[in-house]
């Protein structure tokens, strides 16, 4: 009986887990796939020259973005889903801190997809190349 228990508490545990990753995920996009849809947020001034997980140093003319998973170096077109603006960054770092965002972007980025005075936007971000 202590077998079925312990299979019945894993295979729940799953469930959950999955339930729990999937919720988390930000949504795909209907286009593409492996596209990413959710909220970012851009670095403040007193991030300028430090140094980046991939081992550049942060400069906020430069279109660069922070990214959890994708390797660095990948080309990302993010796009601000409310106005439709897009631009071509490169990942440079890992981040963002806070799960409630997919990506943190320069402030060339953010200036480019016009939300410096909001400070977080909802965004879809695909891989380019």
């Amino acid at each position: 009986m202590w077998h079925l228990t312990r299979s019945t508490v894993v295979l729940a545990l799953s469930s959950v887990s999955f339930s729990i990753n999937a919720a988390n995920k930000q949504t795909a996009s209907a286009n593409n796939p492996h596209a990413e849809k959710g909220m970012a947020a851009f670095y403040g001034r007193s991030m300028e020259g430090h140094k980046t997980a991939c081992g550049t140093t942060y400069v906020a003319t430069e279109l660069t973005t922070a990214h959890r998973t994708l390797p660095c170096g990948t080309k990302v077109r993010i796009t601000n889903t409310k106005n439709g603006k897009s631009v071509e960054a490169t990942v440079n770092d890992r981040g963002p801190t806070s799960r409630k965002r997919i990506v943190d972007v320069s402030r060339a980025v953010a200036e480019q997809l016009d939300f410096v005075k909001q400070g977080t936007i909802t965004v879809e971000v695909e891989v380019v190349k």
